[in-house]
């Protein structure tokens, strides 16, 4: 056997046996020792996690008032399904992110009503996280069936601060409320018809409300996800809050690559010396017709365009997909 044919033998055992080189050891204690690491976090936040206490959301008014007592709805959660008994502990929060302990005293099994009082001296306000809210903004409207539910679920999960339903030309409903004057001949509605509009359009608001607390409870969010009222476009992006924005980006086909444009903002922020009471940034996705031309070039002159892949969205897999972008490299991303 040659010199070079028993070197690759040995090789070959060498790693039949696990055995591995000096320079390979080196390199596999590095990661055995950072694996380690994480394994040891991992570890850390599951023992947190099993010692959270129950969260509960309650009218800011209950802060002041020292026994309290759940919703109908939210009593039945805690003695029904959570089985919570006399001295139990749970946590109140008002969705704008204070918080106290509370401890139930009394329980009225005929009415289904739970009682508690505070134990926490003081409250604790927990800030928004991240270095950057994130806003966003669709022409939601022509979402089918529960996929609009699924929306606002999704970005609430992924800690988007509100979402803005927008009225464009080609997505000008929601549910029946029109972004333009009226409707009927002559763009007049008689007031019956208004009514069942006004009434429709809120009963779809308030769906996605429900939706959007369920899903911060979920998510043990101290902050609600936020639902606007929808806003015409012409309004959006003459408001105040538009040109406020720290950033702003539209999905667009054949937009700049959007994990650039965020480490450019990120580094920005990096490198400012002056700290901003509140930044926040504004992610704009259109509807599945697309902004017209005259939208389109308002939104070139005043937002950033972006790629977010080479296939055609559906316009709730693109707002999802640019928030989760966003936030893993503006507020999770640590390098």
């Amino acid at each position: 056997m040659t010199l070079l044919a028993f070197a690759a033998a040995a090789a070959a055992r060498r790693r039949h046996l696990g055995v591995t080189s000096p320079k390979n050891r080196t390199a596999s204690g590095v990661y055995a020792s950072s694996r380690k690491d994480d394994n040891t976090n991992v570890k850390e936040k599951r023992a947190e996690q099993k010692r959270r206490l129950q969260r509960f959301y309650v009218d800011a008014s209950t802060f002041a008032s020292p026994i309290f007592s759940l919703s109908k709805e939210e009593s039945r959660h805690a003695l029904k399904s959570l089985r919570l008994n006399i001295d139990d502990l749970i946590e109140c929060c008002d969705g704008n992110g204070r918080l106290k302990v509370a401890r139930l005293i009394e329980v009225d099994s005929r009415k289904t009503e739970a009682t508690f009082e505070g134990v926490d001296e003081e409250e604790r306000v927990v800030a928004f996280p991240g270095r950057m809210k994130w806003d966003v903004v669709v022409a939601c409207a022509g979402i089918k069936g529960g996929r609009s539910d699924w929306l606002v679920e999704k970005l609430t999960e992924l800690n988007g601060r509100k979402l803005v339903p927008l009225l464009t030309s080609r997505s000008g409903k929601i549910g029946s409320a029109s972004s333009g004057s009226g409707g009927g001949v002559g763009g007049k509605r008689s007031k019956r018809r208004k009514d069942e509009e006004d009434e429709e359009e809120t009963g779809k608001e308030l769906r996605w409300q429900r939706v959007a607390l369920a899903a911060s409870k979920q998510s043990l969010r101290a902050h609600v996800f936020c639902i606007e009222k929808p806003v015409s476009f012409n309004d959006f992006v003459s408001s105040k809050y538009f040109s406020e924005a720290t950033c702003r980006f539209v999905a667009a086909a054949g937009g700049a690559d959007f994990a650039e444009k965020l480490r450019g903002v990120k580094e920005r922020m990096d490198n400012s010396n002056s700290e901003e009471n509140e930044q926040y940034g504004i992610l704009i996705v259109g509807p599945e017709g697309d902004f017209d031309d005259e939208e389109m070039q308002t939104l070139m002159d005043t937002c950033e365009t972006i790629s977010l892949g080479h296939l055609r969205l559906r316009t709730e897999t693109a707002a999802i997909s640019s928030l989760s972008v966003a936030q893993m490299i503006i507020n999770v991303c640590v390098v």
